[in-house]
């Protein structure tokens, strides 16, 4: 059998079949490893996606109700005038950023978070029937139907 040196050692390989099989099964392992670390970087991946869902959920629900605090009608109308994307969590998950943002929606759009410049407004616009007209039965069930 011929001997071997690798790098100034001088050990002959005694029996290189077990040296090929101990080369497979490492082979085999690193396979399995990377193959589980793989699926574990897809679930972390997940994890942080549902974390992520989860945490823009919490957020827009939190703004909710602050923007409701502040203002009566529907919320989802300020959303465009609010930039999420500078809003944070602090340890107690209370919204960080969005009294500056508030405050900012207030001084440009005052109307809408005065309640008396909000009515004055509608005051005088009636929505209703000219008091001379007369209406037909139809109109008296549709009015009776709708309300009104």
């Amino acid at each position: 059998m011929e001997e071997t040196q690798v790098d100034g050692t001088s050990e002959e390989i005694k029996d290189p079949a077990a040296v090929l099989a101990a080369l497979d099964r490492a082979k085999k392992d690193a396979k399995q490893f990377r193959e589980e670390k793989e699926a574990l970087e897809v679930e972390i991946t997940k994890f942080k996606d549902e974390s992520a869902k989860f945490s823009s959920k919490l957020l827009k629900e939190k703004v909710i109700q602050e923007l409701s605090k502040h203002y009566a009608g529907p919320t989802d109308r300020l959303f465009k005038y609010l930039n999420l994307s500078e809003l944070t969590f602090d340890e107690e998950f209370n919204v960080v950023g969005l009294d500056n943002q508030i405050n900012q929606i207030k001084k440009d759009f005052p109307e809408i978070f005065d309640p008396k410049l909000l009515v004055a407004g509608k005051a005088d616009s009636a929505e209703g029937i000219p008091v001379n007209k007369t209406l037909s039965a139809s109109e008296k069930q549709a009015l009776l139907v709708l309300g009104r």
